[in-house]
């Protein structure tokens, strides 16, 4: 008997999400919102956003996975009291990451993005190659995600230092937690890499008060969300010469208006959300089991803690 599961997203492919449910799991019906019949039927969902019809609809739901690694795209208040709510983390997600974050870093690094303005202005103007042991890297959020950023660093030969809300240990990365220990972690990074959640204590935390204790020079990279950053603070500081340039994958507001003024600064480079992709062929394996988790009542992988709100 088919067991139907509500798919909810104006985003994600439908059909490619239900033939990787359905390879693992034959039984299981990934079936658009609007297409259940019987929403009694429905125990689970997978979803980016509610459907328009809201969830209150579907009585005897268990669980509900998020289509991304954060939930700042939902209102925990319209999610029906009592149903968990589970992140999605995946290899593919932490994978594309990573291979962001350290690009990012490597244009900064070797100067790419200073040769590509020169370029455009045609100028010639040699500058021999940097040390990694003279250009330290931070990152801010040391979880699954931010943890394997710092780790791929790590052994790439940057020295790397780690900031989080609690304390953690990674071998070879210098970390720093909580508010008190922020401003000597910002003071030892040449380049941040913010990969925090976003919660009523991070948003706006990449301001003009974290910039001023930055090194002169530094960089900025953002692939957590776009409220961690006030865009008109980096700005401020990269006109002031304290900022020198800043990779920006994620904003306040999406698609970045043309109007911006973050287009006509030319030490900035702006990518349009495409930092982390979550692939069903390998996710699914993951929306499978937290399925099951919630239909046995049990607590679902990346379980979100609605207290602390990620």
């Amino acid at each position: 008997m088919k067991r139907t599961i509500l798919f909810s997203s104006d985003l994600d492919d439908p059909e490619a999400w239900a033939q990787a449910v359905a390879a693992r799991r034959p039984e299981l019906a990934l079936t658009e919102w609007n297409d259940i019949a019987d929403p009694a039927s429905v125990e689970f969902a997978l979803m980016w956003k509610p459907p328009a019809c809201g969830l209150s609809r579907f009585p005897n739901l268990k669980g509900i996975q998020s289509l991304g690694a954060g939930i700042n795209q939902l209102n925990l208040a319209d999610l029906p009291a009592g149903v968990p709510l589970a992140r999605l983390v995946d290899s593919s997600l932490t994978e594309t990451m990573v291979d962001y974050a350290v690009a990012a870093t490597y244009r900064h690094f070797r100067a790419f993005d200073r040769y590509e303005r020169d370029t455009r202005a045609r100028l010639w103007d040699y500058v021999p190659a940097p040390v990694k042991a003279q250009f330290p890297v931070g990152v801010m959020g040391i979880g699954v995600l931010g943890g394997a950023v710092a780790r791929q660093l790590r052994d790439l030969g940057f020295p790397v230092a780690g900031w989080g809300r609690t304390k953690r240990e990674i071998e070879g990365v210098r970390c720093f937690a909580g508010t008190g220990e922020l401003p000597d972690f910002l003071a030892a990074c040449r380049l941040i890499v913010n990969v925090l959640a976003l919660t009523p204590e991070t948003t706006g935390i990449l301001s003009a008060g974290t910039f001023d204790l930055m090194r002169t020079g530094s960089f900025v990279v953002n692939i957590g969300r776009g409220a961690h950053l006030v865009e008109t603070d980096l700005i401020a500081a990269i006109e002031g010469g304290r900022i020198a340039g800043a990779t920006l994958d994620v904003f306040s507001e999406e698609p970045l208006p043309p109007e911006s003024p973050i287009y006509r600064r030319p030490e900035i480079l702006v990518t349009p959300h495409v930092a982390g992709g979550i692939s069903p062929l390998t996710a699914a394996e993951t929306v499978i089991e937290n399925y099951d988790r919630a239909l046995r009542g049990e607590a679902m992988v990346n379980a979100v803690d609605l207290a602390r709100g990620y």
